[in-house]
Protein backbone atom coordinates (compact mmCIF):
# COMPACT_ATOMS: atom_id res chain seq x y z
CA UNK A 1 0.00 0.00 0.00
CA UNK A 2 1.45 3.36 -1.02
CA UNK A 3 0.34 6.58 0.59
CA UNK A 4 1.15 10.22 -0.05
CA UNK A 5 4.15 10.16 2.29
CA UNK A 6 5.86 7.24 0.57
CA UNK A 7 6.24 9.38 -2.59
CA UNK A 8 8.25 12.05 -0.79
CA UNK A 9 11.91 11.13 -0.47
CA UNK A 10 14.38 12.72 1.94
CA UNK A 11 17.51 14.69 1.04
CA UNK A 12 15.93 15.89 -2.21
CA UNK A 13 15.72 19.52 -1.14
CA UNK A 14 16.19 22.34 -3.60
CA UNK A 15 16.72 26.03 -2.97
CA UNK A 16 13.52 27.20 -4.60
CA UNK A 17 13.50 30.97 -4.13
CA UNK A 18 14.69 33.79 -1.89
CA UNK A 19 13.13 36.95 -0.49
CA UNK A 20 14.38 39.91 1.53
CA UNK A 21 11.12 41.60 2.53
CA UNK A 22 9.33 40.23 5.64
CA UNK A 23 5.87 40.90 4.17
CA UNK A 24 6.67 38.88 1.05
CA UNK A 25 8.07 36.05 3.21
CA UNK A 26 4.85 35.92 5.22
CA UNK A 27 2.65 35.90 2.11
CA UNK A 28 4.73 33.13 0.52
CA UNK A 29 4.65 31.06 3.72
CA UNK A 30 0.86 31.30 3.90
CA UNK A 31 0.51 30.36 0.23
CA UNK A 32 2.82 27.34 0.64
CA UNK A 33 0.91 26.18 3.73
CA UNK A 34 -2.43 26.54 1.94
CA UNK A 35 -1.12 24.48 -1.00
CA UNK A 36 0.47 21.95 1.40
CA UNK A 37 4.00 22.49 0.10
CA UNK A 38 6.57 21.27 2.59
CA UNK A 39 9.39 23.79 3.05
CA UNK A 40 12.02 25.06 5.45
CA UNK A 41 13.73 28.43 5.68
CA UNK A 42 17.43 29.17 5.58
CA UNK A 43 18.45 32.63 6.79
CA UNK A 44 21.50 34.18 5.13
CA UNK A 45 23.17 37.23 6.60
CA UNK A 46 24.33 39.96 4.21
CA UNK A 47 27.98 39.98 3.21
CA UNK A 48 30.52 42.58 4.26
CA UNK A 49 30.43 44.51 0.97
CA UNK A 50 26.67 44.58 1.08
CA UNK A 51 26.79 46.10 4.55
CA UNK A 52 29.37 48.71 3.55
CA UNK A 53 27.59 49.88 0.40
CA UNK A 54 24.11 49.77 1.89
CA UNK A 55 21.16 47.58 1.17
CA UNK A 56 22.48 44.80 3.39
CA UNK A 57 19.25 42.93 4.10
CA UNK A 58 18.89 39.46 5.51
CA UNK A 59 17.96 37.03 2.75
CA UNK A 60 15.56 34.16 3.43
CA UNK A 61 15.85 31.11 1.16
CA UNK A 62 12.83 28.81 0.81
CA UNK A 63 13.98 25.20 0.45
CA UNK A 64 11.41 22.64 -0.74
CA UNK A 65 11.39 18.95 -1.55
CA UNK A 66 11.85 18.35 -5.28
CA UNK A 67 8.59 16.34 -5.34
CA UNK A 68 6.70 19.58 -4.63
CA UNK A 69 8.32 21.63 -7.41
CA UNK A 70 5.29 21.78 -9.73
CA UNK A 71 2.97 22.74 -6.88
CA UNK A 72 5.37 25.45 -5.70
CA UNK A 73 5.58 26.83 -9.25
CA UNK A 74 1.80 27.09 -9.43
CA UNK A 75 1.76 28.85 -6.03
CA UNK A 76 4.15 31.48 -7.39
CA UNK A 77 1.98 31.99 -10.46
CA UNK A 78 -0.94 32.70 -8.15
CA UNK A 79 1.07 35.41 -6.37
CA UNK A 80 1.56 37.53 -9.47
CA UNK A 81 1.55 40.89 -7.71
CA UNK A 82 4.58 40.08 -5.53
CA UNK A 83 6.45 37.87 -7.98
CA UNK A 84 8.92 40.69 -8.70
CA UNK A 85 10.07 40.65 -5.06
CA UNK A 86 10.90 36.94 -5.23
CA UNK A 87 14.18 35.71 -6.69
CA UNK A 88 13.83 32.24 -8.23
CA UNK A 89 16.82 29.95 -7.56
CA UNK A 90 15.81 26.31 -8.24
CA UNK A 91 19.17 24.68 -7.53
CA UNK A 92 20.16 21.63 -5.48
CA UNK A 93 20.41 22.49 -1.81
CA UNK A 94 23.62 21.58 -0.02
CA UNK A 95 22.49 22.08 3.56
CA UNK A 96 24.61 20.58 6.30
CA UNK A 97 22.06 21.03 9.03
CA UNK A 98 22.97 19.37 12.29
CA UNK A 99 26.34 18.02 11.13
Amino acid sequence: MENEYSKVKVNNEIDFCSVTEPEVKTMLEKAFMKARVSYFLRWEKPGLLSKIFGGGKVRVVFCINSAHLETADSVLEGLGEIEGDIKIIKTKSYNNIGF
